[in-house]
């Protein structure tokens, strides 16, 4: 799942494909600003995050 969370001065994206990780990028203007890895100890608390956190 990706979920792109935008203001006028950036797009923040989060990955997430079912395991303990999502990968947040940040953009501006069309270049990656950073990246950085959520690493959770469960599943399920990466879950809950994506779906609590990551929302439009």
């Amino acid at each position: 799942m990706t979920r792109h969370m935008t203001s006028e001065a950036y797009c923040d994206c989060y990955e997430y494909h079912g395991s303990t990780q999502i990968e947040h990028t940040r953009t501006q203007a069309g270049e990656t600003v950073w990246r950085d890895w959520l690493i959770f100890d469960t599943v399920e608390e990466a879950a809950d995050y994506f779906n609590a956190a990551c929302v439009d």
